[in-house]
């Protein structure tokens, strides 16, 4: 693809859906450079924010369980207290986390050591980690950096920690670790074979090697297969057919080769088809003036990546890139001829 080469982007995996089912899913460029090895369908890219919408889903089960419901106090499901800095009379609820508006802010200073692997410690267990960040008295708790000024519900702030705190709640609720939950209720239903949280169980050989590419050394510069500690938000990693299978299935009101994987209702109440509702984790994009869309993307170092669907036509695409790719004049192009074949 000349795109490619214009946008120095190392690989590239996409599929649409059309009318509701895969349509097809085409490869380009490689996933190692330095081996030349292509892109191919076994390929498993990390999917960076996108994951988000898989935690989202697995919140939702829940929702559609009604073991849950998405105005509830998350403290009620908690072995410690989560509350606003600066508003503590204030409850923080399932809605506000899968809307970016529960306060929870991202610290930078904290947290970036992690996402670009300069942290070298002890393995942070999910539960540790949210409770030395969110709880007063806790190692990593700063009132004024880790919450926003403004109340729960008051205020969109794109929020990583919300997302690590929805997939510590379902490990809570259903009382197991949450890699194992969305394998079990997700993943396997869904048929998602190479899809997981964790490198360790990732064939290595499969990986897409993450690239930047160097301006000024005109040349691509390898990145390392990231980890961190709120991985319910970024961590994800899949083949892009297995992420054109979670796509169908949620564009199918949570429905896969005619079996009910999430609750349909669950699944219109996150993201309604009379978008004017209102709606929770996926954002909106305009592929004309005339077709709203679904939409969510993901970044990280040598990472992008790009997921839509129209829920009337049922018409969607998923995008893995290992490169990078911020420009969204380049991603709206991108877009528009990928979706249009």
């Amino acid at each position: 693809m000349i795109e490619l080469k214009r946008l120095k982007i190392s690989g590239l995996a996409v599929a649409k859906v059309h009318e509701g089912k895969v349509a097809w899913s085409k490869y380009y460029g490689y996933q190692n450079l330095e081996k030349q090895i292509p892109v191919t369908e076994n390929t498993i890219f990390q999917i960076a924010s996108l994951s988000k919408t898989v935690t989202a889903a697995a919140v939702m089960q829940l929702v559609g369980q009604h073991t849950i419901s998405l105005d509830d106090d998350v403290n009620g499901y908690l072995p410690f207290s989560v509350r606003s800095a600066l508003h503590p009379k204030r409850p923080i609820t399932f809605r506000q986390l899968l809307r970016h508006r529960s306060s929870i802010s991202d610290n930078m200073d904290y947290l970036l050591p992690f996402w670009a692997g300069e942290y070298k410690g002890p393995t942070i267990k999910l539960e540790a980690f949210l409770q030395n960040y969110l709880v007063v008295g806790g190692s990593a708790y700063q009132g004024s950096k880790n919450f926003i000024q403004q109340a729960p519900g008051d205020k969109f702030e794109y929020s990583n920690m919300g997302y690590a705190l929805l997939g510590y709640l379902v490990e809570r609720i259903s009382k197991m670790p949450f890699d194992k939950y969305c394998q079990m209720y997700l993943f396997a239903p869904l048929e998602m074979h190479q899809t997981n949280w964790f490198l360790d169980d990732i064939d290595p050989g499969k990986l897409a090697i993450p690239y930047t590419f160097s301006d000024s050394l005109e040349a691509f510069q390898k990145q390392q297969q990231s980890t961190f500690p709120d991985y319910p938000a970024g961590q994800l990693r899949c083949n892009v057919a297995d992420l054109a299978k979670f796509l169908a299935c949620w564009i199918n009101d949570g429905k896969f080769n005619g079996k009910a994987v999430i609750d349909s209702i669950a699944v219109q109440t996150l993201t309604p088809k009379d978008m004017s509702l209102g709606y929770h984790t996926w954002f909106l994009y305009l592929l004309n003036t005339e077709t709203p869309m679904y939409s969510h993307n993901g970044h990280s170092p040598g990472v992008s990546t790009y997921m839509l669907y129209d829920p009337y036509s049922k018409n969607g695409l998923a995008i893995l890139m290992n490169g990078d790719l911020s420009s969204y004049v380049d991603w709206r192009k991108l877009i528009g001829l990928l979706y249009t074949n």
